[in-house]
């Protein structure tokens, strides 16, 4: 076992193991820049998901660069998720340059979409390149506005905090990984760590995305 190996959260990593079934990803963006290809090497050896959010928004906010994406995909580290935290006018663009490297899931904002087709479409422009097609719901989001897309959908990823954003997890939002149909798997992330995290899996999170927490050692970014 490597140094950077120890890194990773005992208890989070004790915890998952003690579900059978549930999917831990790690989340790169927690790491400064010059780390992340490391960090999903290291997710990958312990055979954890790699979690990359390509953020472009009105916040300032820099996200994982689509070259690094790029160079996780062509290199096949790990099972990769990336989640395209941008608005309507670029997220069809994004989904199109990423789908094309044959990711393992894709991951994107319902409130991006300006109406049904258009969650459709994107559903269907993912699963047409192999991967996943994941819907990520914003805190504010009722599950009720998106319950008639779920059988389009491959998953469905509940946001704790606002996305692209820090702060600490709202677990009252876990009550909407319970409600999904049983073929319908669901995550939660956002502030996940090892004091809240038995709790999003009583909820029924079978995904769970960690970023500071998991990564807790080295250099995290602000």
């Amino acid at each position: 076992m490597t140094p950077r190996e120890r890194e990773l959260n005992p208890e989070i990593l004790a915890e998952i193991a003690r579900h059978p079934g549930t999917i831990l990803a790690g989340s790169i963006y927690a790491v400064v820049e010059a780390q992340r290809l490391a960090a999903a090497r290291q997710l990958a050896r312990a055979g954890l998901w790699i979690h990359a959010d390509v953020i472009t928004d009105d916040r300032g906010h820099r996200g994982v660069d689509l070259s690094l994406v790029h160079t996780l995909a062509e290199q096949r580290v790990g099972p990769l998720d990336v989640h395209v935290i941008a608005p309507e006018p670029e997220l069809g663009g994004l989904i199109e340059e990423i789908s094309a490297w044959q990711v393992d899931r894709v991951t994107f904002p319902f409130e991006s979409c300006p109406d049904p087709a258009a969650v459709a479409d994107t559903v269907e422009r993912i699963r047409a390149s192999g991967a996943a097609a994941w819907l990520a719901v914003a805190p504010a989001t009722e599950l009720a506005a998106v319950r008639p897309y779920f059988e389009l959908l491959d998953g469905l990823l509940v946001m704790l905090i606002e996305p692209g954003s820090t702060g600490t997890a709202d677990l009252t939002l876990t009550a909407k990984a319970g409600q999904t149909p049983p073929a319908l798997p669901a995550g939660v992330d956002g502030g996940v760590d090892a004091d809240n995290l038995a709790a999003c899996l009583r909820a029924g999170a079978d995904y769970v995305v960690s970023g500071r927490a998991l990564l807790s050692a080295g250099d995290l970014a602000s």
